[in-house]
């Protein structure tokens, strides 16, 4: 939910009546518990563009024009559904030794759901709690297990806020698309069942949202494309005949250049030992960038253009990367959990 696409120009013009409500303190001026602009980024200042941009964006241009959207975000990349678990999450976050996930959750108070709490009750004095957004998948979106615990983060809120849950939709996004390339596009069947479970639940589909070179998170333009996305089924599930306005003016704006373009880089690789990746490509390979899930860089290959090669896997960090490998025509991705 937080997003890892680049902030662009574009993506600053923002109406007034678009407003995010600080989860944290940060250096681009935002103080934790008031409002602000809604500019991204939305959940922290050290965030990117990530899909409730858009969702905000799109309905503003169907609602009446006395109507001003109000988004509360707390997001922490990477992380187990868990860590929103107010019963389980205290002793699940101590154990926690990434340095990139302390920072963030750090800037949380070290307790993500008893942020966010905090400030929808904050939120709540000015306004009326319309709808429950959720995007993540890359963990551990995989089984029934994570079902549940959706659901039971979803009635912690429900019951603390105080809000009549069937008036209330929970909206849950897939991830990148298989036909796309989407390294955890296993994760979808999942999310898509979890309508087939609980009442007032709905599924945001990701279909036509391309991904970045990593093809784990979207790119500026797949958030964008998923925030209306968001926008879209929220009113479907809650205002059918706006739903239907708002649906004919996506489609006026549709962009033609959906259509992801075909690689023609392939690899093969073999992990040896737990200690060595051995990679075979189908053309040479100028550049292969190491992603983690959070989607942050940690390492940087360079070999010149080769066909060959061996990367010492234990120079890396021990956890899920992705191997983003680029050739001169093309790229291929694969994902190792060290």
């Amino acid at each position: 939910m937080a997003g890892q696409a680049p902030i662009e120009p574009q993506d600053l013009e923002v109406s007034d009546r678009y407003q995010a409500m600080a989860t944290t303190d940060g250096g681009d001026g935002r103080v934790l518990g008031t409002w602000r602009k809604a500019l991204p980024p939305l959940c922290r200042a050290d965030a990117h563009l990530g899909p409730v941009d858009y969702f905000g964006r799109t309905l503003l241009e169907v609602v009446p024009a006395n109507v001003r959207i109000g988004i509360v975000s707390v997001a922490v990349e990477g992380c187990p559904i868990t860590f929103f678990d107010k019963d389980k999450n205290a002793a699940l976050i101590a154990q926690e030794e990434r340095d990139w996930m302390n920072g963030i959750l750090n800037q949380y108070g070290r307790d993500p759901y008893k942020r966010l709490l905090e400030m929808a009750k904050i939120a709540a004095k000015d306004g009326v709690v319309k709808g429950i957004l959720l995007h993540q998948g890359e963990t551990d979106a995989y089984n029934d297990q994570w079902r549940k615990e959706v659901r039971k983060i979803y009635r912690d809120l429900q019951q603390e806020l105080q809000f009549d849950s069937t008036a209330v939709p929970l909206l849950v996004g897939e991830v990148i698309r298989a036909e796309y390339g989407g390294i955890c596009a296993h994760a979808n069947p999942t999310i898509n069942d979890i309508q087939n479970h609980y009442p007032n639940t709905y599924v945001v589909s990701s279909e036509g949202c391309l991904p970045s070179s990593d093809n784990l998170h979207f790119s500026s333009e797949g958030y964008r494309e998923l925030g209306r996305h968001y926008a879209l089924k929220y009113l479907e599930a809650t205002n059918p005949a706006l739903a239907e306005v708002c649906k004919q003016k996506l489609a006026q704006q549709q962009k033609s250049n959906v259509q992801q373009t075909a690689s023609t880089l392939t690899i093969q690789t073999e992990v040896k030992n737990g200690k060595t990746l051995s990679v075979v490509a189908s053309e040479p390979i100028e550049q292969v960038e190491v992603v983690s899930f959070s989607g942050k860089t940690v390492k940087t290959y360079r070999p010149g253009g080769v066909t060959q090669m061996t990367i010492n896997l234990q120079e890396l960090p021990k956890e899920k990367l992705v191997f983003v490998f680029q050739s001169k025509t093309g790229r291929a991705t694969t994902n190792v959990e060290l």
